[in-house]
């Protein structure tokens, strides 16, 4: 499950999808998201709380915040399988945990002073890229990972830290992490009582 906590700015545009829960699900993977404007344009950075992973999605219109749910699960198995490089086998396991991690989706007013100071700094970020590097705006989802790739790449560090670390390799740590559990799991149940054990029989 996913738990998305968002800026004020940001709950207008997805009141749709808008809970009343203020409530931590401490199971659920957490999001803080804010909309900034940039080139005249909305744009939407959604942060995870552990390993600062920044998702951005550039130039978004009433349509896609309507569909923001399917928008997010689409692009997060996406750059998960973008940042984990797997091979075909592994990145086809890893696609169907990350869109099941997906299905379930909660939007809620919250937010977090520490992700706060990274969500302005990636925003400054993709100012600059916008601005300085492309002129525009990234359109595909391709060109706002490669985006949101140099953001992720910025060095990070949050209370209790003893050094910095960067936020792509802590979030591809978590999925390859996640999916070494669901093996693991799965080679469990695999476990079965060889075929030729015969049961006692009843006299």
């Amino acid at each position: 499950m996913l738990q998305f906590h968002l800026s004020r700015t940001l709950s207008g545009d997805l009141k749709k999808h808008l809970s009343d829960s203020l409530d931590t699900d401490a199971g659920a993977m957490q999001w803080y998201g804010h909309r900034v404007t940039v080139m005249k344009r909305k744009c939407v950075l959604m942060m995870e709380l552990r390993s600062r992973y920044c998702m951005l999605f550039a130039g978004l219109t009433k349509q896609d915040f309507d569909r923001f749910p399917d928008l997010f699960a689409d692009r997060l198995w996406r750059e998960v399988l973008s940042i984990c490089l797997l091979d075909d086998e592994h990145s086809s396991q890893l696609a169907s945990l990350a869109l099941l991690t997906g299905e379930q989706q909660r939007y809620q007013l919250g937010s977090n002073r520490s992700i706060q100071t990274h969500l302005r700094q990636a925003a400054e970020h993709l100012h600059d890229i916008a601005n300085q590097q492309m002129g525009r705006l990234p359109q595909s989802g391709e060109e706002q990972f490669g985006c949101g790739v140099q953001i992720n790449e910025t060095l990070r560090k949050c209370k209790g830290d003893k050094d910095y670390f960067v936020p792509l390799d802590r979030f591809r740590d978590f999925w390859l992490g996640m999916l070494k559990f669901q093996q693991t799991q799965q080679a469990q149940k695999k476990k079965r009582v060889p075929d030729n054990v015969l049961p006692f029989r009843r006299h």
